[in-house]
């Protein structure tokens, strides 16, 4: 059994291990006081559990060994280097988690865990190419940078109840439709499969936080996000038109653009850009009136939007690509101009 039925089974058997989980992970993390106490920038109202990563590590493992044994058996390398990657990824989020690291020590945790499972994924063949023909040693630099990039763009974006997971639900379910699309029938599974993961553990996180994801979560999210985009359309392998390398920069814009703001916003205001605070875009936007729940749904729309148009972008052609462009860029505008430049206290 190939094709969308296999996707489709991934992402169940995903989704169903991670919402059984989950309930195990917040009596646990209950039990045992491992919680995100509120304090600082941080909004929620109680003490949450803080293992919600882990039911979506465990939903994703299960459903990627059962789909592709069952669905594609065989020798997948690049699927071992993504595994690698991810215990790497996992491991340091849990120890953040569990430890509670300042902001300064936290950022450099994550940068080194990013950067290690880059290095993992780079050093056993899948690398960014861009069709450029580059030698070895530049094209790790680019895939190292992608990964430390995306992981930690996406762990920002863990700012809210149910933005993240939402995120990856559907930046995840739109990379499995367009490397289904593009042939590479391996990484679509795993996109499916992290697409179930992210919605069965957002039932419990959205519109009550019940369970955080925690830095376990959101950085195997951003990770396999990254990675997937490097194993699927970022390689040469993957047999794609020239515009397909626009795909992930339009399915994860809102992410990287809102780190770029932050970033921005914190230098303007003279402080380092690595300090935690409430200037995100959702954070903006309840700031300009609207409430969390429509916050959440507003960044949800704009991430869906720009999924939409990366799975249109094969079937354009050069001269329709600019307006697709274009219509991605007025749709990412008005996000972010509505959502200004003042966060919250």
């Amino acid at each position: 059994m190939s094709g969308l039925p296999s996707l489709i089974l991934a992402a169940a058997t995903a989704l169903v291990c991670s919402a059984l989980l989950t309930p195990v992970a917040i009596r646990v993390a209950s039990r045992y006081g491992f919680l995100d106490r509120p304090g600082g920038y941080k909004a929620h109202a109680a003490a949450t559990p803080l293992l919600g990563g882990l039911p979506v590590a465990a939903g994703f493992l299960v459903a990627v060994i059962v789909s592709l044994a069952y669905a594609a058996p065989g020798r997948h390398p690049d699927v071992f280097a993504f595994g690698l990657g991810a215990v790497i990824i996992v491991a340091a989020g849990l120890m953040d988690d569990l430890r509670g690291l300042s902001p300064t020590r936290k950022l450099a945790w994550q940068v080194a865990a990013a950067t290690a499972a880059g290095l993992t994924l780079a050093v056993l063949g899948v690398r960014v190419d861009l069709f450029l023909g580059w030698s070895a040693a530049p094209l790790v630099v680019l895939t190292v940078l992608w990964i430390v990039g995306v992981t930690n763009a996406v762990n920002l974006m863990d700012n809210m109840n149910g933005l993240c997971a939402g995120l990856g639900t559907l930046a995840a379910a739109c990379l499995a439709l367009f490397n289904l699309r593009t042939g590479e029938f391996a990484v679509a599974t795993i996109a499916a499969a992290l697409s179930g993961a992210c919605l069965g553990f957002l039932f419990f996180n959205w519109p009550k936080g019940r369970i955080f994801l925690g830095d376990t979560g959101s950085m195997l999210i951003g990770y396999s996000l990254a990675s997937l985009s490097v194993m699927g359309v970022y390689t040469r392998g993957a047999e794609v038109p020239a515009l397909a390398v626009l795909a992930p920069l339009f399915i994860l814009a809102v992410p990287l653009l809102d780190v770029l703001a932050v970033v921005l916003l914190r230098l303007k205001d003279g402080r380092a850009p690595w300090r935690g605070d409430r200037c995100h875009v959702s954070h903006r936007l309840v700031a300009r009136g609207l409430g969390p729940l429509a916050a959440v749904a507003t960044v949800w729309l704009a991430i869906l939007g720009c999924g939409v148009a990366a799975l249109l972008l094969p079937t354009v052609g050069i001269t329709e690509a600019p307006l697709l462009l274009l219509l991605l860029a007025c749709l990412l505008g008005a996000v972010f101009a509505a959502a200004g430049s003042q966060g919250l206290e």
